[in-house]
């Protein structure tokens, strides 16, 4: 049985709010639909309740489940002690993490929610010697302060929706590109409203994640003169010098939506650059792609990484902890929770066993009459069945006589003399028969014998035989020489009844 998922990918990007409906078959993933609104209040951090509802019924969503890109949740990318973060749990990485990234975004730890990726160690190619990984590792840590959390939670639950995680759009932007299937070195630039994301990765992990200065005002500026356009190119130089050979860059975000900077970007890659392929599927039919539509990838991403698997989700944010610390930070309150229920179920079950008790002796004298009066009826059923066991049997057996006696018997019967004719019209002038004898244990096999006074007219005969549609097969078993010049043979005939005779 393949299991579907399906949730709504939403991205908070200036003044619009984007949301990608995502469905996972199996390991197949489809976008079933996306759309775009405009934000009443593009100046405010968190988003409108009504232009979340407005948006989950444009894209006719009747799930509940959604995933959120904000700027707001912060992305950083920090070196920890490798064998402490090998000997952590989940929980207690994350609760380290949120002291770590505290210089880096302004969170205090007392206020952090975070999220905590472990990048897997790069493949290995085959017959290169691998080295043991000492020291410092590398580890991706989402983060987003408590209450801002919470505000948008509450916001999507008013919206009909209930909130999973949080993502960074660092997090998720490159993530569309696994639904190509591709295990070459690629490169992809989100082009965004406040800055740019460039990461270079092949399979389904990326190798590095660089937050760039640059975004789709600051090249449109450049590109109109508006602004220096020195500092932007050295930029791309820079960048675009890493990706990976005979490769075009992937363009997402706002900016991959302008023609003018996708043609500019494109002149100023190595190989090109191409905006983000996205397709709408609805039922069995699919929308041609739009480079427009490249700026719902980072929507898009996050609903990909939340249906990917347990791995992909550890980046992003949620306020759920582990149902053992949420009853190690309860412990004082359950001794006497525990000690009222147990004392309140045991007087409750006292009573109730004493009550049970006088029913089921009531019950036990009933039960009890009734069964010497079943046993009784018992037993003449069962005398009765095996009478009325005989009588099907013998009236089966009288069905299968008769049955055999008005179909299969004159079926055979009416073969028989359908063969012995054919022989009779199949007999050439100058050949005599001396009999004709069914073979066993197969009564529609025959053996013909006879004598003629050359070999033509028993190889005649054979063949008219096997001419017959009523014969299988006419095969000359024996053939000898007798007295006066005559030639003796058998011929051994195998018959066909037909199917829908013996129907």
């Amino acid at each position: 049985m393949i299991v579907t998922q399906k949730i709504l990918g939403v991205e908070v990007a200036g003044d619009m709010l984007r949301g990608v409906i995502l469905e996972k078959k199996g390991r197949r993933f489809h976008i079933r639909d996306y759309a775009g609104l405009k934000r009443p209040l593009p100046d405010e951090d968190l988003p409108d309740i009504n232009t979340i509802r407005e948006l989950a019924r444009t894209l006719k969503y009747t799930g509940k489940q959604a995933v959120y890109v904000t700027a707001i949740a912060r992305f950083n990318e920090l070196f920890m002690d490798r064998k402490k973060v090998t000997q952590m749990t989940r929980y207690r990485l994350s609760e380290a993490a949120k002291w770590e990234i505290e210089p880096y975004t302004g969170i205090t730890g007392t206020h952090a929610l975070v999220g905590v990726e472990i990048p897997p160690p790069p493949r290995s190619v085959p017959g290169e010697i691998v080295y043991e990984e000492t020291g410092d590792l590398l580890v991706n840590i989402s983060a987003i302060e408590r209450n801002v959390y919470m505000a948008v939670k509450e916001r999507f639950r008013a919206a009909g929706l209930r909130l999973v995680r949080i993502y960074p759009p660092e997090a998720v932007f490159f993530m569309p590109l696994l639904l190509d299937g591709a295990d070459t070195p690629r490169a992809i630039l989100e082009v965004g409203p406040d800055y740019s994301n460039f990461a270079i990765f092949k399979g389904r992990h990326p190798d590095q994640i660089n937050t760039l200065n640059f975004s789709s005002d600051t090249i449109q500026a450049c590109l109109e003169g508006r602004e220096p356009i020195d500092d932007l190119e050295n930029s791309l130089s820079f960048t675009f010098s890493q990706v990976p050979a005979h490769e075009s860059v992937v363009l997402t975000g706002p900016g991959a939506s302008v023609s003018r900077i996708v043609a500019y970007l494109n002149e100023r890659a190595p190989h090109g650059a191409v905006p983000l392929r996205i397709f709408r599927a609805t039922g069995v039919t699919a929308k041609a792609d739009d480079p427009a539509d490249a700026v719902f990838g980072t929507a898009a991403g996050a609903a990909i990484r939340e249906l990917s698997g347990r791995e992909y989700r550890h980046i992003g944010i949620h306020d759920k902890a582990p149902l053992v610390v949420r009853i190690r930070k309860n412990a004082y309150v359950l001794p006497l929770v525990a000690t009222g229920v147990v004392g309140l179920g045991l007087l409750g079950h006292n009573q109730y066993m004493k009550r049970q008790e006088n029913v089921f002796k009531e019950e036990i004298k009933t039960y009890t009459l009734e069964l010497k009066q079943k046993k009784e009826q018992v037993n003449q059923y069962e005398s009765l069945l095996a009478v009325s066991q005989q009588i099907k049997t013998d009236i089966r057996n009288t069905r299968n006589k008769i049955e055999y006696i008005q179909t299969t018997a004159d079926k055979k019967l009416v073969h028989l003399i359908a063969f012995f004719n054919a022989v009779a019209r199949a007999v050439p002038p100058t050949l005599v028969l001396d009999a004709i004898l069914q073979e066993k244990p197969d009564p529609n096999a025959f053996s013909v014998t006879g004598y003629a006074h050359d070999l033509n007219a028993i190889s005649l005969f054979a063949t008219s035989l096997q001419d017959v549609p009523l014969c299988r097969a006419a095969v000359i078993r024996k053939l000898h020489a007798a007295e006066a010049g005559k030639l003796a043979f058998e011929l051994f005939v195998q018959t066909l009844i037909p199917l829908e005779d013996l129907l």
